[in-house]
């Protein structure tokens, strides 16, 4: 039986366009970070089993472990959290959108630098 798949969930809710990075999810729920030594890592059947609470594409997503140590690069951030993070910009959302692992309900609309502001409800 082959491994099963990890991944790692991001927050679309949390991931703020003055953020050089992208907001991770810990490990087992417990809050967010930015760094991916920190990030908690997700079975895809435990994914799979909550795709609403995980993949919702309004608040979050879940994307391939594998994806996120590719794309992801030293960034400055602050003393409290510095080293390996997903940079927040336009190329690394636009990739991690396309990996997501099913469909969402919702199109996530990540907020970066030079992202377009929403209009407001």
């Amino acid at each position: 039986m082959p491994d099963e798949t990890q991944y790692i969930v991001i927050s679309l809710k949390h991931t703020h366009r003055r953020h050089k990075a992208i907001t991770l999810w810990r490990p087992n729920d417990s809050g967010y970070c930015w760094t991916l030594g920190r990030a908690g890592q997700y079975g895809e059947q435990a994914v799979l089993g909550h795709l609403g609470y995980y993949n919702s594409g309004c608040s979050n997503i879940a994307v391939p472990l594998e994806l996120v140590k590719r794309l992801c690069c030293e960034v400055e951030y602050d003393m409290k959290e510095f080293g390996v993070c997903l940079p927040n910009n336009a190329d690394t959302w636009k990739r991690l959108l396309a990996e997501v692992i099913r469909p969402t309900d919702y199109k996530g609309e990540p907020d970066y630098k030079g992202a377009r502001y929403r209009k407001a409800a």
